[in-house]
């Protein structure tokens, strides 16, 4: 009998055993919860793929196969394993029929960060396939293992399987389908954890020496699977840390320009800027290099492409900025200001914004600069001209940069002048 809500060991054996049967009802389940993570990842949005992880029926069987390896059970465990492959494969096929029906084919950023696994994703899955067998032993319905589907996240690994396959990127592939396989190992290992905790009863006649070899062998799978994981969260730290320096350097360094993106290749060494407008030249451009050591980025190559005068923008980075832009739900309006007052600084950076939106191909860099004076800030604009400006485009874009200072809330004094 179950006591205060929780059942028995039996109960619990029956329950999750119950679970794992192949039922056509579970595999309609999964078609739709594999389309709504599909949409989710190919509309980088967050919430479907919540949604779509709330429904999925993937769980049962990972908790089968740990709950018949901590019992002996091997016809519990055949079971939940060939469900499980079931399950995935169907999953991944039904990802891929998505993917070659969809009109989007780029990669966004939910896609991206479903291939490459890091110890982090090792101690999710621990602590939700702990959580998530607790939660089974409850007799009453509970959020405990939905909420387990979603911090796991075992769905969109297995789509963006199917979306490598599609795309024919094999390292994307491999890198989700190692995800994938993190995340089940280390919740089998957390619920055979709680079931021996649980001292449920083995299935067969089992002695001290099979038991220690089975848990030799689980600790062996668990360091085996969670090594290049680990690799993995050193060289994410480390990114981590560079592409912090990128942000420091592009934001002191770099002030006097429109950095429409950036990118930072620890493989390669490179820091890659695009650029609104026109780049440096000269001993601009070296005198940046230079600055590059401040930032403990001595090593890298510094790469700067102009994104104006109608050259040519990749198809992929229009995707990545129209991916950015969607994320930040910002649409760029030329010489617009929010109803709402803003801070002197962001209204500055916003000016210099729309300058490089609409001059970009004459203006070689804006400073701004906030001043104080009888405790009273006000702001300043220097807009540094290319040497071939004309005497009327220079005009142009006075006339254009103090009508905008007038929509301000602020008092900001501009100034257009040519490079030397």
């Amino acid at each position: 009998m179950a006591k205060n809500g929780v059942l028995n060991n039996e109960e619990l054996y029956e329950k999750v055993s119950t679970s794992i049967n192949i039922k056509k009802e579970n595999f309609v389940i999964l078609i739709c919860a594999i389309f709504i993570a599909s949409i989710g990842l190919n509309m980088n949005s967050q919430p479907i793929l919540i949604g779509a992880m709330l429904i999925s029926p993937l769980m049962a069987p990972v908790q089968g196969l740990g709950l018949g390896l901590g019992v002996f059970d091997s016809q519990l465990t055949i079971r939940a394993l060939r469900l499980l492959i079931l399950e995935a494969l169907f999953a991944i096929m039904t990802a891929l029929l998505y993917f070659w029906l969809s009109p989007l084919t780029y990669a966004s950023s939910e896609i991206l960060s479903r291939t490459q696994p890091t110890i982090w994703d090792a101690i999710i899955a621990i602590l939700g396939g702990t959580a998530g067998m607790i939660g089974a032993r409850q007799k009453e319905a509970n959020n405990i293992v939905p909420g387990v589907a979603i911090a796991t996240a075992l769905m969109p690994p297995l789509c963006v399987m199917g979306y490598s396959i599609y795309t024919q990127d094999w390292s994307m592939f491999f890198g989700a389908g190692y995800l994938f396989l993190v995340n089940v190992a280390f919740i089998i290992i957390a619920t055979f954890i709680v079931v021996r905790v649980l001292h449920l009863d083995f299935r067969m006649q089992v002695d001290t020496k099979m038991e220690r070899r089975r848990h030799y062998l689980m600790i062996g799978a668990a360091v085996l699977i969670a090594t290049p994981s680990f690799i993995s969260a050193g060289n994410l730290i480390q990114t981590e840390m560079s592409q912090q320096r990128a942000n420091r350097f592009v934001t002191e360094a770099m002030a006097d320009y429109y950095v429409l993106n950036q990118n930072i290749d620890g493989h390669r060494q490179q820091l890659t800027l695009d650029l609104l407008g026109n780049k440096p030249v000269g001993v601009e451009l070296e005198d940046l290099v230079n600055k590059l050591g401040d930032y403990h980025l001595e090593n890298f190559q510094l790469i700067i492409n102009q994104v104006a005068n109608n050259e040519i923008i990749e198809m992929q980075d229009i995707d990545r900025y129209i991916d950015k832009k969607l994320q930040s739900q910002y649409t760029a309006a030329p010489f617009t200001m929010p109803t709402e007052k803003v801070s002197l600084d962001k209204t500055l950076s916003e000016i210099k914004r729309q300058l490089f939106l609409v001059y970009g191909s004459q203006i070689k860099k804006i400073s701004t600069d906030i001043l104080s004076k009888n405790k009273k800030k006000t702001g300043q604009v220097i807009v540094t001209l290319t040497q071939d400006v004309t005497k009327k485009q220079q005009e142009q874009i006075k006339v254009s940069l103090d009508e905008f200072i007038t929509h301000t809330d602020y008092v900001i004094q501009g100034t257009i002048k040519k490079s030397q």
